[in-house]
């Protein structure tokens, strides 16, 4: 179907979607929005994968686009390729995929494979308030249950934007 070809196409970027295809597709169906300042470049890194999507299978590939400004999906991926240059050659370089599925544990979701849904029918909504927790920052402030805890933090994360949060996160897991 033409409107699950660019979910296919981001699902192919991060892998095991055999296993984790209901939470991919949650979080494709959840608007990503900020609410501190420059957060707004994390969601412009994840539109980015629509014209790479467009690229690779031209303009006509434009009707499976999401109508919203950026999926949380989105966002996580274009985030991990953020992560994937900001440790390009060094000991601590992953692919993307890599990255991304370290987010997906840092936010509390790696429970929620296929199985694992199945599983909870009934509390299908937590991955949705954890994501929620995320994009509110209702998370501790030292990242917990957010993208990049700290063992050590000097600001509180809850009022970092991303980028430094993931710097802070880069330097004190992955020191380059």
């Amino acid at each position: 179907m033409e409107e699950n070809r660019y979910f296919d196409f981001l699902c192919s970027l991060v892998g095991r979607s055999n296993e984790y295809s209901i939470l991919l597709d949650e979080l494709h169906g959840i608007e990503y929005y900020s609410l501190i300042p420059n957060d707004d470049d994390r969601g412009e890194d994840g539109k980015h994968l629509r014209q790479l999507f467009l690229d690779e299978v031209g303009p006509h590939g434009s009707s499976s686009l999401p109508k919203s400004d950026c999926t949380v999906l989105e966002m996580l991926i274009g985030l991990s390729y953020r992560l994937e240059f900001e440790t390009a050659q060094s000991r601590w370089e992953k692919k993307p995929s890599e990255w991304f599925w370290i987010l997906v544990d840092n936010l509390g979701l790696s429970s929620w494979d296929n199985e694992g849904f199945d599983e909870h029918r009934e509390d299908w909504e937590v991955p949705v308030e954890q994501v929620g927790g995320m994009l509110s920052r209702e998370y501790e402030s030292n990242g917990i249950c957010g993208l990049f805890p700290l063992k050590d933090y000097k600001k509180d994360q809850r009022r970092v934007e991303i980028w430094y949060q993931m710097s802070a996160y880069i330097m004190e897991n992955y020191p380059i």
